[in-house]
């Protein structure tokens, strides 16, 4: 992603004719009101704390190898199987927990 604090050539470019196809007698107007809007617009800090982004990597990399779980279908149908006829054993009501 591109550094948002530093413009690109093209809208630097666009901003320069923009201000030069205004007669100077308002550059004066345009300077202040570019001033106030860097002034107003809301930064945010860079930083990054270096102790979250490894807690947000280790987070990332547990997704990602859920993700790359290699396992096909028919093993986890036969896992929630199992874990279904596992959760209607023993129960107190007749009627099936997973119908």
């Amino acid at each position: 992603m591109a550094d948002p604090s530093s413009p690109s050539p093209t809208s630097l470019n666009l901003l320069l004719h923009e201000i030069e196809a205004t007669p100077q007698t308002y550059w004066g107007e345009i300077l202040d009101i570019l001033r106030q809007f860097r002034q107003n617009v809301v930064s945010t800090p860079s930083t990054i704390d270096p102790e979250q982004a490894r807690k947000n990597q280790a987070a990332v990399d547990l997704l990602d190898s859920w993700l790359g779980d290699d396992q096909d279908e028919a093993e986890h149908q036969q896992a929630w199987d199992f874990l279904k006829t596992a959760l209607d054993e023993d129960r107190l009501s007749e009627r099936p927990l997973f119908p």
